[in-house]
Protein backbone atom coordinates (compact mmCIF):
# COMPACT_ATOMS: atom_id res chain seq x y z
CA UNK A 1 0.00 0.00 0.00
CA UNK A 2 1.56 3.22 -1.09
CA UNK A 3 0.24 5.70 1.48
CA UNK A 4 2.64 8.69 1.99
CA UNK A 5 3.82 9.49 5.50
CA UNK A 6 5.13 12.69 7.04
CA UNK A 7 8.91 12.50 7.48
CA UNK A 8 11.55 14.97 8.51
CA UNK A 9 13.59 16.31 5.57
CA UNK A 10 16.49 16.86 7.91
CA UNK A 11 17.31 13.58 9.64
CA UNK A 12 16.65 10.37 7.75
CA UNK A 13 19.79 8.81 9.18
CA UNK A 14 18.84 9.48 12.79
CA UNK A 15 15.36 8.13 12.21
CA UNK A 16 16.81 5.01 10.64
CA UNK A 17 18.86 4.25 13.74
CA UNK A 18 15.86 4.71 16.01
CA UNK A 19 13.69 2.45 13.87
CA UNK A 20 16.33 -0.23 13.52
CA UNK A 21 16.75 -0.30 17.27
CA UNK A 22 13.00 -0.49 17.79
CA UNK A 23 12.54 -3.39 15.42
CA UNK A 24 15.53 -5.21 16.85
CA UNK A 25 14.26 -4.79 20.36
CA UNK A 26 10.77 -6.07 19.64
CA UNK A 27 11.93 -8.94 17.47
CA UNK A 28 14.73 -10.48 19.45
CA UNK A 29 13.55 -14.09 18.93
CA UNK A 30 13.95 -14.51 22.67
CA UNK A 31 11.85 -17.68 22.61
CA UNK A 32 14.43 -19.42 20.48
CA UNK A 33 11.76 -20.53 17.98
CA UNK A 34 13.75 -21.31 14.86
CA UNK A 35 12.42 -19.78 11.66
CA UNK A 36 10.24 -17.12 13.31
CA UNK A 37 11.27 -13.49 13.70
CA UNK A 38 10.08 -13.36 17.29
CA UNK A 39 8.34 -16.51 18.51
CA UNK A 40 6.25 -19.38 17.24
CA UNK A 41 2.69 -18.42 16.32
CA UNK A 42 3.52 -14.68 16.21
CA UNK A 43 3.91 -12.96 12.85
CA UNK A 44 5.98 -9.77 12.87
CA UNK A 45 4.65 -7.49 10.13
CA UNK A 46 7.04 -4.68 9.15
CA UNK A 47 5.90 -1.81 6.94
CA UNK A 48 7.69 0.95 5.11
CA UNK A 49 6.01 4.22 6.12
CA UNK A 50 4.48 6.18 3.27
CA UNK A 51 1.78 8.38 4.70
CA UNK A 52 0.57 10.00 7.90
CA UNK A 53 -1.69 7.68 9.86
CA UNK A 54 -0.33 4.55 8.20
CA UNK A 55 -0.18 2.67 11.52
CA UNK A 56 -3.97 2.78 11.82
CA UNK A 57 -4.37 2.15 8.10
CA UNK A 58 -2.71 -1.26 8.41
CA UNK A 59 -4.88 -2.37 11.34
CA UNK A 60 -7.60 -4.05 9.23
CA UNK A 61 -5.04 -6.16 7.37
CA UNK A 62 -3.38 -7.08 10.65
CA UNK A 63 -6.72 -8.25 12.07
CA UNK A 64 -7.52 -10.12 8.86
CA UNK A 65 -4.22 -12.01 8.96
CA UNK A 66 -4.83 -12.97 12.57
CA UNK A 67 -8.29 -14.32 11.75
CA UNK A 68 -7.19 -16.18 8.61
CA UNK A 69 -4.00 -17.73 9.97
CA UNK A 70 -4.71 -18.12 13.67
CA UNK A 71 -1.42 -16.40 14.52
CA UNK A 72 -0.93 -13.23 16.52
CA UNK A 73 0.26 -10.41 14.24
CA UNK A 74 2.51 -7.70 15.64
CA UNK A 75 2.74 -4.59 13.51
CA UNK A 76 6.13 -2.85 13.58
CA UNK A 77 6.58 0.24 11.40
CA UNK A 78 10.08 1.26 10.42
CA UNK A 79 11.00 4.89 10.01
CA UNK A 80 12.33 4.55 6.47
CA UNK A 81 13.31 2.14 3.71
CA UNK A 82 16.81 1.49 5.05
CA UNK A 83 15.46 0.31 8.38
CA UNK A 84 12.91 -1.94 6.70
CA UNK A 85 15.56 -3.58 4.52
CA UNK A 86 17.76 -4.08 7.57
CA UNK A 87 14.95 -5.81 9.45
CA UNK A 88 14.30 -8.16 6.52
CA UNK A 89 17.97 -8.99 6.00
CA UNK A 90 18.46 -9.71 9.71
CA UNK A 91 15.33 -11.86 9.92
CA UNK A 92 13.56 -9.48 12.27
CA UNK A 93 10.28 -9.60 10.29
CA UNK A 94 8.13 -12.48 9.02
CA UNK A 95 6.08 -10.34 6.64
CA UNK A 96 7.03 -7.08 4.96
CA UNK A 97 5.38 -4.60 2.65
CA UNK A 98 7.49 -2.26 0.56
CA UNK A 99 8.27 -0.94 -2.88
CA UNK A 100 9.73 -3.17 -5.55
CA UNK A 101 13.17 -1.64 -5.17
CA UNK A 102 13.30 -2.39 -1.46
CA UNK A 103 12.46 -6.01 -2.23
CA UNK A 104 15.24 -6.24 -4.84
CA UNK A 105 17.74 -4.58 -2.51
CA UNK A 106 16.80 -6.77 0.43
CA UNK A 107 17.02 -9.92 -1.70
CA UNK A 108 20.39 -8.83 -3.09
CA UNK A 109 21.63 -8.29 0.46
CA UNK A 110 20.68 -11.83 1.41
CA UNK A 111 17.21 -11.47 2.92
CA UNK A 112 15.43 -14.82 3.01
CA UNK A 113 12.12 -13.56 1.69
CA UNK A 114 9.69 -14.42 -1.09
CA UNK A 115 7.36 -11.88 -2.74
CA UNK A 116 3.89 -13.43 -2.82
CA UNK A 117 1.48 -10.59 -3.61
CA UNK A 118 1.54 -6.99 -4.81
CA UNK A 119 -0.80 -4.16 -3.87
CA UNK A 120 -3.37 -2.98 -6.38
CA UNK A 121 -3.47 0.79 -6.88
CA UNK A 122 -7.22 1.15 -7.42
CA UNK A 123 -10.42 -0.94 -7.35
CA UNK A 124 -10.55 -0.86 -11.16
CA UNK A 125 -7.23 -2.55 -11.98
CA UNK A 126 -5.80 -6.04 -11.92
CA UNK A 127 -2.22 -4.90 -12.47
CA UNK A 128 -0.48 -3.72 -9.32
CA UNK A 129 1.82 -1.38 -11.22
CA UNK A 130 1.76 2.38 -10.75
CA UNK A 131 3.71 5.43 -11.95
CA UNK A 132 6.66 7.51 -10.84
CA UNK A 133 5.81 11.07 -11.81
CA UNK A 134 8.17 13.96 -12.49
CA UNK A 135 6.69 17.21 -11.21
CA UNK A 136 7.47 20.93 -11.16
CA UNK A 137 5.73 23.84 -9.42
CA UNK A 138 2.82 25.37 -11.29
CA UNK A 139 4.15 28.23 -13.40
CA UNK A 140 7.65 26.78 -13.58
CA UNK A 141 9.64 27.66 -16.71
CA UNK A 142 10.85 24.05 -16.81
CA UNK A 143 8.93 22.28 -19.57
CA UNK A 144 10.91 19.02 -19.78
CA UNK A 145 13.34 17.04 -17.65
CA UNK A 146 16.10 18.01 -20.05
CA UNK A 147 15.94 21.41 -18.35
CA UNK A 148 16.64 19.92 -14.92
CA UNK A 149 20.38 20.39 -15.38
CA UNK A 150 21.70 22.76 -12.73
CA UNK A 151 18.42 22.66 -10.81
CA UNK A 152 17.40 21.36 -7.39
CA UNK A 153 15.69 17.97 -7.56
CA UNK A 154 13.60 16.43 -4.79
CA UNK A 155 13.65 12.66 -4.33
CA UNK A 156 11.97 10.54 -1.68
CA UNK A 157 14.82 8.42 -0.35
CA UNK A 158 17.90 6.75 -1.88
CA UNK A 159 16.09 3.42 -1.43
CA UNK A 160 12.80 4.52 -3.01
CA UNK A 161 11.55 2.73 -6.13
CA UNK A 162 9.42 5.43 -7.74
CA UNK A 163 10.92 8.28 -5.75
CA UNK A 164 14.57 7.68 -6.68
CA UNK A 165 15.47 4.77 -8.98
CA UNK A 166 12.82 5.55 -11.58
CA UNK A 167 13.43 9.27 -11.10
CA UNK A 168 17.09 8.80 -12.02
CA UNK A 169 16.01 6.71 -14.99
CA UNK A 170 13.68 9.47 -16.20
CA UNK A 171 16.41 12.09 -15.85
CA UNK A 172 18.93 9.91 -17.69
CA UNK A 173 16.52 9.46 -20.59
CA UNK A 174 16.46 13.23 -20.92
CA UNK A 175 20.21 13.63 -21.12
CA UNK A 176 20.92 14.37 -17.45
CA UNK A 177 24.03 12.74 -15.97
CA UNK A 178 22.83 10.58 -13.06
CA UNK A 179 26.21 9.14 -12.14
CA UNK A 180 27.09 10.23 -8.61
CA UNK A 181 30.14 12.43 -8.21
CA UNK A 182 30.43 11.82 -4.46
CA UNK A 183 28.39 11.66 -1.27
CA UNK A 184 27.21 14.18 1.29
CA UNK A 185 27.83 14.09 5.05
CA UNK A 186 25.00 11.57 5.45
CA UNK A 187 26.35 9.27 2.76
CA UNK A 188 23.71 10.18 0.18
CA UNK A 189 24.82 10.64 -3.44
CA UNK A 190 25.66 14.01 -4.92
CA UNK A 191 25.59 14.88 -8.62
CA UNK A 192 27.31 17.24 -11.04
CA UNK A 193 24.23 17.99 -13.14
CA UNK A 194 21.76 18.78 -10.34
CA UNK A 195 21.43 19.30 -6.60
CA UNK A 196 19.50 16.47 -4.91
CA UNK A 197 17.30 16.73 -1.83
CA UNK A 198 15.88 13.68 -0.07
CA UNK A 199 12.51 14.50 1.46
CA UNK A 200 11.92 11.15 3.21
CA UNK A 201 8.43 10.48 1.86
CA UNK A 202 6.38 10.92 -1.29
CA UNK A 203 4.11 13.57 0.16
CA UNK A 204 7.06 15.58 1.50
CA UNK A 205 8.79 15.42 -1.88
CA UNK A 206 5.68 16.59 -3.70
CA UNK A 207 4.99 19.31 -1.12
CA UNK A 208 8.54 20.59 -1.41
CA UNK A 209 8.04 20.98 -5.15
CA UNK A 210 4.64 22.64 -4.70
CA UNK A 211 6.18 25.17 -2.29
CA UNK A 212 9.09 25.76 -4.70
CA UNK A 213 11.73 24.39 -2.33
CA UNK A 214 12.75 22.19 -5.26
CA UNK A 215 12.69 23.02 -8.97
CA UNK A 216 11.84 19.45 -9.93
CA UNK A 217 10.75 16.42 -7.94
CA UNK A 218 9.54 12.86 -8.07
CA UNK A 219 6.63 11.17 -6.31
CA UNK A 220 4.24 8.31 -6.97
CA UNK A 221 1.07 9.01 -8.90
CA UNK A 222 -1.30 8.72 -5.92
CA UNK A 223 0.49 11.70 -4.36
CA UNK A 224 1.42 13.78 -7.41
CA UNK A 225 -1.89 13.69 -9.26
CA UNK A 226 -4.08 15.12 -6.47
CA UNK A 227 -1.64 18.03 -6.19
CA UNK A 228 -1.81 18.55 -9.93
CA UNK A 229 -5.60 18.61 -9.79
CA UNK A 230 -5.36 21.14 -6.96
CA UNK A 231 -3.25 23.38 -9.21
CA UNK A 232 -0.10 23.13 -7.12
CA UNK A 233 2.21 21.12 -9.40
CA UNK A 234 2.50 20.15 -13.04
CA UNK A 235 3.37 16.60 -14.13
CA UNK A 236 6.10 16.54 -16.79
CA UNK A 237 6.35 12.79 -17.29
CA UNK A 238 5.70 9.38 -15.81
CA UNK A 239 7.41 5.98 -15.67
CA UNK A 240 5.65 2.67 -15.05
CA UNK A 241 6.73 0.92 -11.84
CA UNK A 242 5.92 -2.67 -10.81
CA UNK A 243 3.72 -2.61 -7.71
CA UNK A 244 5.19 -3.05 -4.26
CA UNK A 245 5.07 -6.56 -2.80
CA UNK A 246 4.16 -8.28 0.39
CA UNK A 247 7.00 -10.63 1.25
CA UNK A 248 6.95 -13.70 3.45
CA UNK A 249 9.99 -15.08 5.23
CA UNK A 250 11.22 -18.27 3.60
CA UNK A 251 12.49 -19.44 6.99
CA UNK A 252 9.00 -19.81 8.44
CA UNK A 253 7.78 -23.38 8.98
CA UNK A 254 6.16 -24.64 5.77
CA UNK A 255 2.63 -24.68 7.14
CA UNK A 256 2.94 -21.15 8.54
CA UNK A 257 4.36 -19.84 5.27
CA UNK A 258 1.52 -21.45 3.33
CA UNK A 259 -1.13 -19.97 5.61
CA UNK A 260 0.32 -16.47 5.45
CA UNK A 261 0.91 -16.63 1.69
CA UNK A 262 -2.63 -17.80 0.96
CA UNK A 263 -4.06 -15.14 3.26
CA UNK A 264 -2.13 -12.34 1.55
CA UNK A 265 -2.97 -13.56 -1.94
CA UNK A 266 -6.63 -13.68 -1.00
CA UNK A 267 -6.66 -10.35 0.81
CA UNK A 268 -9.35 -8.57 -1.17
CA UNK A 269 -11.24 -5.77 0.55
CA UNK A 270 -14.31 -8.02 0.53
CA UNK A 271 -12.39 -10.89 2.15
CA UNK A 272 -10.96 -8.61 4.81
CA UNK A 273 -14.40 -7.23 5.60
CA UNK A 274 -15.93 -10.73 5.65
CA UNK A 275 -13.30 -11.86 8.15
CA UNK A 276 -14.77 -9.47 10.69
CA UNK A 277 -11.82 -7.07 10.66
CA UNK A 278 -12.80 -3.49 11.41
CA UNK A 279 -12.22 -1.28 8.36
CA UNK A 280 -11.31 2.41 8.58
CA UNK A 281 -11.34 5.28 6.10
CA UNK A 282 -7.57 5.37 5.68
CA UNK A 283 -7.55 1.70 4.77
CA UNK A 284 -10.52 1.66 2.39
CA UNK A 285 -9.34 4.79 0.58
CA UNK A 286 -5.94 3.34 -0.26
CA UNK A 287 -6.10 -0.46 -0.15
CA UNK A 288 -7.76 -2.31 -3.04
CA UNK A 289 -6.56 -5.88 -2.81
CA UNK A 290 -3.60 -7.81 -4.14
CA UNK A 291 -2.24 -9.45 -7.27
CA UNK A 292 -0.41 -12.75 -6.97
CA UNK A 293 3.25 -12.32 -7.93
CA UNK A 294 6.61 -14.00 -7.56
CA UNK A 295 10.21 -12.89 -7.97
CA UNK A 296 9.97 -12.74 -11.78
CA UNK A 297 7.53 -9.82 -11.54
CA UNK A 298 10.39 -7.61 -10.34
CA UNK A 299 12.87 -8.41 -13.12
CA UNK A 300 12.36 -4.96 -14.67
CA UNK A 301 13.57 -3.36 -11.45
CA UNK A 302 16.53 -5.71 -11.20
CA UNK A 303 17.49 -4.85 -14.77
CA UNK A 304 17.17 -1.12 -14.11
CA UNK A 305 19.40 -1.46 -11.06
CA UNK A 306 22.15 -2.68 -13.34
CA UNK A 307 21.70 0.35 -15.64
CA UNK A 308 21.71 2.93 -12.80
CA UNK A 309 24.85 2.24 -10.71
CA UNK A 310 24.14 5.19 -8.42
CA UNK A 311 21.14 3.38 -6.99
CA UNK A 312 23.52 0.73 -5.60
CA UNK A 313 20.83 -1.91 -5.78
CA UNK A 314 22.28 -4.34 -8.30
CA UNK A 315 24.04 -6.43 -5.68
Amino acid sequence: MRIPSVKSMLSVTAATLVAAAAVTGCSSNSSGSEGWAKSADTIVFAAVPDQAGSDANWKPLQEYLEKKTGYKVEYHPTSDYTALIASLVSGKADVGTMGGLQYVMAANKGAKIDPVAANLSSPDVKDAGYYSEAIVPVGSPIKSLAQAKGKSVCFVDPNSTSGFLFGLYALSKNGINVNADGTDASGRPTFTDFKPFFAGSHDKSAQAVASKQCDVGFAEDTVAEPLEKAGKVKVLGREYVPGGPFTVSSTLPADAKTKVTEALRGASVEAIKASGAQLNDGFTSSYFGTQTVDASYFKAISDLCKKIPTAKCAS
